[in-house]
């Protein structure tokens, strides 16, 4: 082979990371087919940007293989944020992913079943975990169906697990509709809860990030979580109605461990 030739392969080997075409093209499938496996469902644009083959359309060249089902959504695109269709893995595509796992998930494949109400929930969470993955800021993630896997009964799952590249683990909460009353409290406790650590256990997160795409609901939550602010306790009574049973107070720390991340 000519020198230059030789060269040439060499230094677009490198770039692919040492992978052929070809197999750097069968690891591109393998992580689209895994990310729908992982999430349960993804949009086009969601795996396009995975992939880096926006132009190329691996989401449609996938489907065309029979590795994914296309399904239009009830809103078509028309509402904001939401996908005109989502992709779910088909018999083939589930087979040809727990082929090579060592964790297996209990998949469901029927597009039907997925809650329409929450698609644009999960379309953001997924948009900002690609983004976060593709620049480097987070190494892996858990989504709500691995995490569920392990956690204790009755404890509470944020929307996404990140693992940073320091090591760092976050548990991330989409937030599209602001909380109020109790809600709001709640969800105050819950996030303080799995930050602190006990004798009897660890926290359970480094951090908390609440992800939104309105500046009034950001504006809110770094409000809720300012330190000193009084937040209300809640229990159910004999006759199962919700009252407080005191107050508590957001910690000094709350600063540092809860962020809150605004995206377009």
């Amino acid at each position: 082979m000519h020198p230059g030739i030789q060269a040439a392969h060499a230094a677009r080997a490198t770039r692919l990371g040492g992978l052929s075409p070809r197999a750097r093209g069968e690891e591109k499938v393998a992580e689209a087919l895994n990310w729908i496996y992982r999430w349960g469902w993804a949009s086009p644009q969601t795996v396009d940007s995975l992939s880096g083959a926006k132009r190329r359309g691996l989401s449609a060249r996938l489907v065309r293989q029979g590795l994914l089902v296309a399904t239009r959504t009830q809103a078509g695109g028309a509402g904001h944020g939401v996908p005109a269709q989502i992709l779910t893995l088909s018999p083939t595509g589930q087979a040809k992913v727990e082929r090579h796992r060592t964790e297996l998930l209990p998949y469901n494949r029927d597009p039907f079943r997925i809650r329409q109400d929450q698609l644009r929930h999960y379309e953001l969470a997924q948009r900002v975990t690609a983004g976060s993955l593709l620049n480097g800021a987070i190494s892996d993630f858990k989504t709500e169906l691995e995490t569920a896997q392990r956690s204790a009964a009755g404890e509470k799952q944020p929307d996404i697990q990140w693992i940073f590249p320091s090591g760092v683990h976050a548990g991330v909460e989409v937030e599209l509709t602001a909380k109020w009353a109790r809600d709001l409290d709640q969800f105050i406790l819950a996030c303080l809860r799995s930050l602190a650590s006990t004798e009897e256990k660890p926290a359970r997160f480094d951090l908390i990030i609440l992800v939104t795409d309105s500046p009034a609901i950001r504006k809110r939550y770094l409000q809720a979580f300012e330190p000193g602010r009084l937040f209300h306790r809640w229990q159910k009574n004999s006759r199962g109605h919700w009252e407080t049973t005191g107050t508590s107070t957001v910690p000094n720390w709350a600063t540092e461990k809860v962020l809150c991340k605004l995206i377009d």
